[in-house]
């Protein structure tokens, strides 16, 4: 059974994954890495070049392949939840974890990032956030099995409220 880490961006995921993937000794697949590996660029200039929709297909894509796998750890990017096909493959083979963080905490942690390009174009970054946010929060907590707050909790809590609950 798979572990896979849903939230939206600067929730956490990525770090939480790799604390997960180190205490558990099992291999950790983080989609936006895959992505640029496949296509030897930054999100953001794939993004630039050929836009969300594209980055959105090559998501589902390696949603698709990995889904087949088996006791690995799966970091997700924020906006695979709103596929449902997205959801429907990572479910079939792992436990949803959200990754829950404050607006507040996430804007002080990616406001200033020149690596994530705004979801919305027409607005401006903080109002892209409150937008996205507002939008796929109810999204996450509908698919997801179990949840954790990294803006209540350390992420080695978070780690070990992952495994505890999963019964590992």
């Amino acid at each position: 059974m798979n572990i896979v880490l849903i939230g939206f961006r600067g929730a956490g995921k990525t770090a939480l994954a790799k604390i997960l993937a180190e205490k558990l000794n099992i291999e950790l697949y983080t989609i936006d890495k895959i992505i640029e590996q496949k296509e030897n660029k930054k999100i953001r200039e794939i993004v630039a070049e050929k836009g969300w929709d594209y980055f959105r297909h090559l998501e589902s894509q390696t949603i698709e392949e990995l889904s087949d796998k088996t006791n690995v750890i799966i970091d997700t990017g924020g906006g695979i939840i709103e596929n449902q096909s997205n959801i429907d493959n990572l479910k079939k083979n792992g436990y949803i974890i959200y990754v829950q963080s404050n607006l507040k905490d996430i804007k002080q942690r990616i406001l200033n990032d020149p690596d994530r390009p705004k979801l919305n174009p027409t607005f401006d970054a903080e109002d892209d956030l409150n937008v996205t946010y507002n939008r796929r929060v109810p999204l996450y907590e509908e698919f997801s099995d179990f949840r954790v707050n990294t803006s209540t909790t350390s992420l080695e809590e978070c780690a070990e409220q992952i495994i505890n609950f999963l019964g590992i």
